[in-house]
């Protein structure tokens, strides 16, 4: 039987729920709105139909009952629907109100909590809503009152007041916490796209909120109270709290290994995949494969659709029998021995040229040769075989204009490729305060073209690309 099941986004990709996470890769379509993370929609399959319903205030894609009966029609038509919603379903997301007409229309439905922003926000800025000693108790408004005159009962001093939606009431906000008797000098925090790219957070009193809430864009969160001084937790609290950002670009596949790695480093990660492999007909060299002595693979992308194809064709894996395989480096070795094969010849050194010398070595002729590889390889490799284009990489500007939000707030940026690099930059310039780390001498090439000095990796692995930024950041604080 069809069901609707509503799933808290969280405050950012990092605060997904492990079942909502599954959810998302299981549902059949996904129902979601412009407050959610986009970076969420890469657990979703490709075959998962996405119905984008807008919800930002002032800038409603569709109105409630529209997105009602949208949700009941998805109901009818997919297996498992997701109504993915942005921080929890029930704080001012009226979850309440699609469980019901869902329940009315006969649909099964359900509901996955998620982490609101009512309590994340702040504390991705680094303020506990409630401290011993300073504040005994949290208040949460939503500030979009659509229409209704905004008010706030007598403030209290132990307690912290948080507005959700509060871009546009910030004014108001401020004028009725005075009016309610709060100080002027009450420490407040404005937090903007809190959790996410580009994310951001001011430290300021109840004086001057409205100002820097007019600077920020929305979604705004505005935290007033005691908690919100900065020397509460002492003074060196943020040295010690805030962690580096780094955009992580490149194939979902690289960014997902070297975010990983970072993070088990202590750095905050914004992973972009800017770069998609995109799979082109190449059924002819299962005919030609008896011709081939060498079967040489450059990534762990081609590797996969490799494989999945000769899946889909119901290729006869026997006739590989006899076949030597080749693997640019490491992580393209492992998808190989996914694939049940143990590569004959990797290169010590990770490279398109350290591949060639070996190739040569190892007496590979270039008619026996088939390089199984991206359509715009490295040209290093020319002269080693014959060319077979397995995919060719296209730019997912989506995830190009989520890098560069991001990278406002970041202090590093890695590159895994060239082409990662002009990807990126081809839009614009790196800021002054972002240095440039990268995997290799090929994409230190691309980089230096353009007039930066790259931090280059010792390997070309992600392992080394993270100690890489880590070593640098270590010699800052030296």
């Amino acid at each position: 039987m069809n069901r609707v099941v509503l799933v808290g986004a969280g405050c950012g990709e990092g605060t997904i729920t492990l079942r909502g996470a599954e959810l998302l890769r299981q549902c059949d379509c996904v129902v979601y709105d412009s407050l959610i993370d986009a970076a969420l929609l890469r657990f979703v399959r490709e075959d998962c139909a996405r119905i984008f319903v807008g919800k930002r205030a002032g800038a409603h894609a569709a109105s409630q009952e529209e997105i009602c009966r949208v949700l009941v029609r998805c109901a009818a038509q997919y297996p498992l629907t997701v109504r993915l919603k942005g921080g929890d379903p029930f704080v001012f997301g009226r979850g309440g109100e699609e469980l019901a007409a869902l329940a009315a229309a006969g649909v099964r439905c359900g509901v996955v909590p998620g982490v609101t922003a009512a309590v994340a926000a702040a504390e991705w800025a680094g303020i506990p809503v409630t401290h011993r000693g300073t504040a005994r108790g949290f208040c949460v408004y939503t500030a979009h009152t659509a229409g209704e005159p905004f008010c706030v009962p007598a403030p209290e001093k132990d307690t912290t007041y948080v507005f959700l939606m509060a871009k546009a009431n910030a004014p108001a906000i401020q004028r009725t916490l005075l009016e309610g008797g709060m100080s002027e000098d009450t420490p407040a925090a404005v937090i903007s796209d809190a959790g996410m790219a580009g994310g951001k957070a001011v430290r300021c009193t109840l004086k001057n909120m409205p100002r820097e809430a007019a600077r920020l864009p929305a979604p705004l969160t505005v935290v007033v109270g005691e908690t919100c001084r900065e020397d509460l937790l002492g003074e060196q609290f943020f040295r010690c709290f805030v962690q580096p950002s780094v955009v992580v670009t490149g194939t979902a596949d690289h960014t997902a290994r070297v975010a990983a790695a970072l993070a088990a480093k202590g750095f905050s990660c914004v992973p972009c995949a800017t770069l998609a492999a995109e799979a082109l007909p190449f059924d002819r060299v299962f005919s030609r494969l008896e011709g081939y002595k060498y079967l040489v693979f450059t990534s762990a992308n081609g590797v996969r659709l490799f494989f999945a194809r000769a899946r889909a064709l119901r290729f006869d894996v026997r006739r590989l029998a006899g076949k030597k395989f080749a693997a640019i480096g490491a992580h393209t070795a492992e998808a190989l021995q996914e694939a049940g094969i143990l590569p004959d010849l990797v290169p010590p050194v990770f490279t398109a040229e350290a591949l060639a010398r070996a190739l040569a070595s190892a007496g590979a002729l270039r008619e026996e040769t088939a390089l199984l590889r991206a359509e715009a390889g490295s040209e290093a490799l020319c002269g080693a075989g014959e060319q077979i284009s397995l995919y060719r990489t296209r730019t997912d500007e989506a995830q190009v204009a989520r890098a560069r939000a991001a990278l406002a707030a970041a202090k590093y940026v890695t590159f895994g490729s060239a082409g990662g690099v002009r990807a990126l930059l081809e839009g614009g310039a790196l800021p002054e305060t972002v240095t440039p780390v990268c995997i290799g001498e090929e994409t230190a090439k691309e980089l230096k073209k353009r007039g930066y000095a790259p931090v280059v990796a010792a390997s070309c692995t992600a392992a080394a690309l993270a100690e890489a930024v880590a070593r640098k950041e270590a010699s800052c604080n030296g």
